[in-house]
Parts: structure tokens; sequence; C-alpha cells
């Protein structure tokens, strides 16, 4: 088996994936803003900038493009914390939130749908063999 030529083909399939309105839908969900969302909703609500980008992967500079993108959205509010005025302290609004899972369940919904498609078979054997590429992956970092 030329595992390369496999690896070639799963790249891919990885771009086609990002064609379709599903799956741009579902990465959506896993980066930028949303992903923000819910690391804020992880954290109470409430996460300071240093914590988002730890936690996201990403630059201060980016983080701080976002979060002024999401404020301006009204998802987010900024403010100075009074013990400390270098420290900026980002919380998640109703607004935030309420858009947070809006999304989140229109994303559900359309995956659930494709799932369904799939059948119950191929569908547990899809998740199964993506739980195991995660292991696989995760273990070589």
């Amino acid at each position: 088996m030329d595992y390369r030529e496999l690896a070639v083909e799963l790249l891919r399939l990885r771009s086609e994936q990002f064609k379709s309105g599903v799956w741009r839908q579902t990465a959506k969900l896993t980066q930028g803003e949303y992903l923000a969302l819910y690391c804020l909703q992880g954290h109470g609500g409430e996460a300071y900038p240093r914590q988002l980008s730890d936690e996201l992967s990403v630059s201060t500079a980016r983080i701080a493009a976002m979060l002024r993108d999401m404020e301006e959205k009204g998802w987010i509010v900024r403010r100075d914390v009074l013990s400390d005025s270098r420290h900026i302290l980002v919380t998640l609004t109703d607004t935030g939130r309420d858009e947070m899972y809006r999304r989140r369940e229109q994303t559900l919904t359309a995956l659930s749908g494709a799932l369904k498609a799939l059948g119950p078979e191929d569908s547990a054997e899809l998740i199964r063999i993506l739980k195991r590429m995660n292991e696989i992956c995760n273990d070589r970092k």
C-alpha cells in the first residue's frame, strides 16, 4: 500500500470538503470568531486576550483585530481591569452567546442531515476513524 499516495488523496478530499456548504459551515465554527466565542463561553464568559491567543494558537495582534470586529458586532465587550490597567477583560455578551448557539444549531442540523444520508453504519465508522486519526495525529505533535 502506498501511504504517500493515500495522503495525497486525503489532502485532495479535504480541500474538496471546504467547497461544500456543510463543511464550510463546520469550518467556520471551529476557527476564528466563532471559536473565540466558544472559548469565552468555556471560560465562564470572560477571558483575557492573552488566554484567547494561547488557546486559539494565534498571535496577540490577530486576537486584537478579531476582538475589535467582534465588539463592533456586539458579541463581546472589552473593559479595563481596575486592579491592573495593563489588562483588558473580554466578556461575552448575550448577543454573542445567541449568535454562537444559533450558528451551532444551524451547523448541527446540516451535519445531522449529511450523517443521516450516510446511514448509521457508515456514520459510526466515519466517527470512529476520525477519532482514531485525531489520536494518531495528536501523538505526533
